[in-house]
């Protein structure tokens, strides 16, 4: 994000304004609390296209019908290593922490176990899930259904698939876990949402425009199609993490998901699947955190290539932005300001800048 084009806003004042408007909607202090600490985290870690930008769309679901404020969260079934969460189509932040808990606490208890979900929502970055389940000394999973279809199954002219992220994170004996955490697209759509907010031009790889031609207008893209990355190799592995995530629980897939921003007076029923695996149900932790610090330092110390000055892990720069970010706080848009500011109006909730 260009500086020209941007405010720095601190963390604690993006999270008062985050929570200050929630509670107004119906959320629960506590809960407002947990949702803004997973929304913030993924600015601070420079995900932009799943922070605050997003937070609009989810105030209008709440205030539509579409999302429930108070939902009552439960488990419809649950077994020693495995179990079914109903989220009361909840806000997707909160679900799917509730989910991870469950999933944590199995393997607290020395179980791999997964958790699968229906009647959630839009869950934000999925790393936030699976570093949960690092941060406790196991290997975690995340997967979701995407809250839109934009990708149409390899050959064909309609879009049927979501770009159904996931994320998959090991603990390990540094400062972050190794984080692997994507979308099946080349660029998630998130980040076209964030070009068309401030009115910036993107490359003409990753989506295509409703005529099914590339386009680098990120709002003719978000009337058409992301790309796959990697193909048919990206179409198959969204497909596989689409079923992951609903299959096992009965939320939505295929023609029954509805559009995140375009149907907000009915329920998503968004689909996940969490999962951990106890390091210390396979061996002593030491023994596990010794062969992960080799295996860090084989790929971060191996031959770099001309002109490149480190070799970084999956999640290490996110983790500096996270360093970075809290001391010199959050950029965002103008265009995405402006749209705070007056959401903010509307609740008698101000957003100091920085």
């Amino acid at each position: 994000m260009e500086a020209e084009n941007s405010v720095r806003v601190s963390e604690a004042n993006l999270k008062n304004y985050c929570v200050e408007i929630l509670t107004r909607v119906g959320v629960s202090h506590g809960e407002a609390v947990e949702v803004t600490d997973n929304l913030v985290e993924a600015d601070l870690r420079g995900v932009d296209s799943h922070g605050v930008v997003r937070f609009p769309i989810y105030i209008k679901r709440i205030l539509d019908g579409g999302t429930n404020a108070t939902p009552k969260i439960s488990l419809v079934r649950d077994s020693l290593t495995s179990a079914v969460m109903d989220g009361d189509n909840g806000l997707g932040h909160l679900v799917g922490i509730r989910a991870m808990e469950h999933a944590i606490e199995k393997g607290k208890a020395g179980h791999c176990s997964f958790v699968a979900v229906r009647n959630s929502n839009h869950f934000g970055a999925a790393a936030y899930y699976t570093e949960m389940a690092a941060r406790n000394n196991m290997i975690g999973f995340s997967f979701t259904i995407g809250a839109i279809n934009h990708m149409t199954p390899w050959g064909g002219a309609e879009a049927v698939l979501g770009n159904n992220p996931f994320s998959i994170a090991f603990p390990t004996p540094g400062d972050f876990p190794i984080v692997l955490d994507m979308a099946c697209s080349i660029a998630a759509r998130g980040k076209i949402i964030v070009a068309a907010k401030e009115g910036t031009p993107i490359p003409a790889e990753w989506a295509t425009g409703p005529d099914g031609l590339p386009t680098t207008d990120a709002v003719e893209a978000l009337k058409g199609f992301v790309v796959p990355v990697g193909g048919p190799k990206g179409y198959a592995l969204t497909l596989m993490v689409g079923l992951l995530s609903t299959m096992l629980s009965g939320a939505f897939f295929g023609r029954d998901v509805g559009d995140l921003y375009e149907k907000t007076t009915t329920a998503q029923n968004s689909g996940h699947l969490f999962g951990v695996l106890p390091v210390e149900a396979f061996d002593d932790v030491d023994a596990y955190m010794q062969r992960m610090q080799k295996a860090m330092g084989d790929i971060t110390g191996a031959k770099r290539a001309t002109g490149v000055e480190r070799i970084y892990l999956p999640g290490e720069r996110e983790f500096i932005s996270l360093g970075v970010r809290r001391r010199e706080g959050i950029p965002l848009g103008n265009s995405l300001v402006k749209e705070l500011q007056e959401l903010g109006a509307q609740y008698g909730v101000p957003l100091p800048l920085a």
